[in-house]
């Protein structure tokens, strides 16, 4: 970079420090019904104070006592989208969204209430010491929406499997049915949907099956869905380079990772996901402690379950696993590893556009196949 473009990007940088020093700061603690904002002179006075509904009229009060111009901060909860929303349609720009648990001093703080959170909210902000969340686009927020109802309708259907095949089990019945790999293939479904023990089972039994077919019938729709969604994603083809990781645990991935440069690095992607130990260092002392989950849960069990499939096929991962497993004396520390070192080599295949090093390009081309033709099966 020249000297000219040093001096340049210095100029805009100083602009933007006199721009935040000259500007109003408004924090506000969220509720459900009604929040509290407090407004801060560029100075760090208290200027103003005020409690607001989260309706149309208490929008129209905060845009009174708010200038357009100002910073905007409020923690990060369940209104944070909506009020989000409101603000830019309102005209503000300037939004800054705080870390819940990196605000986590706020909750255990002896003296609580709203003025305080607000308040607190609106000085970290005006010196730039509050942490940021991110907070997805509305069409980010509808397709995470739908990976994750689809994981959920999943997790009912696993359930709803394993009591069918307890009951069938607990009858003497299950070993009666076709022999298969899948034990709800169409044969077994036929049998299963046959037998009569001619008393009040019959009822349990179908009962059990409707409920099975009916979580069925919910999950179709979105799976199509997400296939439609996903069809033009780069990122998610690239991630189904990896055998064993088919459209939708990739497309679940990459909604939550997003744009893979919003991290510096991979460590920082770790650290968002929650797979990281805990550090608690005093001095020349080291600590280190479980992981701290401080991700998203349904992000961690996505890339846990990738974990597992891809040790089936990939040596390099599964020789990694047990490495650390006969090293550490346990198996959850050692799939901890396990998942940070993929997630390290996802890092690194979404910044480069890179392949998985050990691709099986056949496998792959089928995956792809599937998920562009329309109505096709699963990969």
């Amino acid at each position: 970079m020249s000297w000219l473009m040093m001096a340049m990007e210095k100029c805009k940088v100083s602009k933007r420090i006199r721009e935040v020093m000259n500007s109003t700061v408004a924090g506000i603690d969220l509720g459900d019904s009604e929040s509290l904002a407090t407004v801060l002179s560029p100075m760090g006075d208290v200027v103003k104070r005020f409690s607001f509904k989260m309706n149309d009229e208490g929008l129209a009060l905060l845009a009174e006592n708010v200038p357009r111009d100002a910073r905007i901060a409020f923690e990060a909860t369940m209104m944070a989208y909506p009020f989000s929303r409101s603000l830019r349609s309102l005209g503000y720009s300037d939004i800054t969204v705080a870390h819940p648990t990196e605000l986590a001093w706020i909750v255990k703080s002896k003296r609580k209430h709203d003025k305080i959170d607000s308040l607190k909210i609106a000085r970290l902000h005006l010196v730039g010491m509050l942490p940021e969340s991110h907070l997805l686009s509305k069409e980010e927020q509808m397709k995470r929406d739908l990976l994750v109802q689809r994981v959920k309708i999943g997790q009912e259907m696993g359930r709803m499997k394993a009591s069918v095949i307890s009951y069938l089990k607990r009858e003497g019945v299950y070993d009666a049915l076709p022999k298969s790999a899948d034990n709800f293939s169409l044969a077994r479904r036929r049998a299963i949907l046959s037998l009569r023990f001619n008393d009040d089972r019959d009822l349990v039994m179908r009962t059990l099956m409707d409920r099975l077919d009916f979580l069925q019938k919910q999950r179709a729709p979105l799976e199509e869905r997400v296939k439609a969604l996903v069809k033009e994603s780069d990122e998610v083809k690239l991630l189904m380079t990896i055998p064993g990781v088919d459209y939708y645990l990739a497309s679940l991935l990459c909604s939550y990772i997003g744009d893979i440069e919003r991290f510096p690095d991979s460590d920082h992607l770790a650290s968002f996901f929650g797979i990281i130990p805990e550090s608690k260092d005093s001095s020349r002392v080291r600590r280190r402690g479980k992981m701290s989950k401080d991700g998203p849960p349904m992000g961690r069990w996505a890339l846990s379950i990738m974990v597992d499939t891809v040790m089936r096929t990939n040596p390099c991962i599964r020789e990694y696993y047990q490495h650390h497993k006969k090293r550490m004396g346990s198996g959850s520390l050692a799939h901890v590893k396990a998942m940070r070192k993929l997630l390290r080599m996802v890092d690194h295949m979404l910044r480069t556009g890179e392949h998985w090093r050990w691709e099986d390009a056949e496998l792959t081309g089928k995956k792809v196949s599937k998920l562009e033709a329309e109505g096709g099966e699963d990969a």
